[in-house]
């Protein structure tokens, strides 16, 4: 097979040494790396096997990405932003494609459309920071008619990226009986159906109903109101909306579908992998305890359905799979850590919940929600951390500071409509799994 691409990319090598340029060659879904192009027939400097590799978008060096494996972060820069966007696209399309490929054809479908998913949340990523990019260059005192007709190719590059990868998925779903078009967060009535849900509108608080705490508004991100509408919240047309730490999610509750009435396994244990980080953000050390819970449980679910992946690909079937082993209080059940990180997912929403509020002394709050969702199941020690951690907590503007990028004025409020939406998200989530677990019994 010949090589799919190669090229100098920088890689951090330690703090001695920093940045280093290394020759990279991708060939037969390996990523290969040597000192320079001169050497690459005296022994490689390392390689990684793209499959057991998940591509990182950085959210704010635009020269940047990542290559994460289950034991090591590989940290790559590339010289342009044009050639960080080639890089990253033939990665994943060579990621995908490995699941094609595979000799079990019947995990191949479900594979691939996972590969090609992530691939399709990537190229969502580099198309925003494009968006920023025009919005930039057309707002400045002078536009830069050579940087904006370089984005502008860009955006046509990463457009037939995305037009490739729905043709792929699409082919992926053919054939596929499960009902895979079930949305789990149900979309308002003043969005179409097939309006894909977003984390990045802004609505002024005057303006937020208790029908819009369920779900956001893709139009009040964009450009697309009406220009009286614009001008009614002080916005004038080419003003861009303030982008917070949620809109740069890539796995969200918003965007889960039900799979015959069920929950998609790994679509949901990427929507909560994001609650750890989350946490850190907005509550430092005093959310340490709880990240690290929320991520033990995660990998305890995703070791089990790894054993076990066709017949474990939905939250109930896995589950309905211990039942049958009457392993469901074994111990590190998927059956167990689901019910905890239900009681946490509970907790999260509180607490957010607490912050958009407006409660003031977010020390109370805290305590509030562990009161109510996780300290009737705790021992005495784990009661006593949450009570010193609930001493530390930050306040609600430091906060909302930490998950706002841009310090335009009205951050706080963006932020407080996308925390809205998140955290009723998430109780949506979490209200499937409590009925899930009310109707066969296993609440304790």
């Amino acid at each position: 097979m010949e090589t799919d691409q190669a090229g100098y990319l920088w890689k951090w090598t330690n703090y001695f040494g920093g940045w280093q340029q290394r020759w990279f060659v991708l060939k037969d879904g390996t990523l290969t790396y040597y000192r320079d192009a001169k050497t690459t027939d005296t022994g490689c400097r390392g390689s990684f096997r793209l499959e057991a590799c998940n591509i990182v978008v950085h959210p704010v060096d635009v020269l940047r990405f990542d290559l994460v494996t289950s034991s090591q972060r590989i940290y790559l820069k590339t010289s342009t932003k044009p050639l960080r966007q080639r890089w990253i696209i033939q990665l994943g399309t060579t990621k995908a494609n490995i699941s094609e490929e595979m000799p079990d054809m019947a995990t191949v479908t479900l594979s691939s459309f996972n590969e090609h998913k992530s691939e399709l949340k990537t190229v969502r990523l580099l198309l925003s920071e494009q968006i920023d990019q025009i919005y930039n260059i057309c707002n400045a005192e002078e536009i830069d008619r050579s940087a904006l007709k370089q984005t502008q190719a860009m955006v046509n590059e990463l457009c037939e990226e995305f037009v490739k990868t729905i043709d792929a998925c699409t082919n992926n779903i053919v054939g596929d009986e499960r009902d895979c078009s079930t949305p789990l967060v149900a979309r308002p009535p003043h969005l179409h159906s097939d309006t894909m849900l977003s984390l990045g509108s802004y609505i002024p608080p005057d303006q937020l109903s208790s029908n819009d705490c369920s779900v956001d508004s893709t139009e009040s991100r964009g450009l697309s109101r009406d220009q009286s509408q614009l001008h009614k919240i002080g916005l004038k047309r080419t003003e861009r909306l303030p982008c917070t730490y949620f809109s740069n999610m890539a796995d969200r509750f918003e965007d889960l579908y039900l799979r015959a009435d069920a929950i998609p396994t790994i679509a949901f244990l990427d929507a909560c992998s994001a609650l750890p980080k989350l946490l850190i953000t907005i509550g430092g050390k005093p959310l340490i305890t709880l990240s690290l819970d929320l991520s033990n449980n995660i990998n305890k679910i995703l070791t089990k359905q790894k054993l076990h992946p066709s017949k474990a690909d939905t939250l109930q079937a896995l589950v309905h799979l211990e039942i049958s082993t009457q392993t469901t209080h074994a111990k590190h059940s998927a059956t167990d850590a689901l019910m905890w990180l239900y009681r946490e997912m509970e907790f999260v929403r509180g607490f957010l919940s607490a912050i958009v509020d407006g409660q003031s002394d977010m020390s109370s709050g805290f305590l509030d929600c562990y009161e109510r969702t996780l300290k009737p199941h705790h021992n005495m020690v784990s009661r006593s951390v949450y009570m010193v951690a609930s001493k530390a907590i930050p306040y609600r503007e430091d906060m909302l500071r930490a998950l706002g990028h841009d310090g335009m004025a009205k951050t706080d409020t963006a932020v407080l409509q996308d925390m809205r939406s998140y955290a009723a998200a998430i109780a949506v989530v979490a209200s499937h799994i409590q009925k899930f677990y009310i109707d066969n019994k296993l609440l304790s």
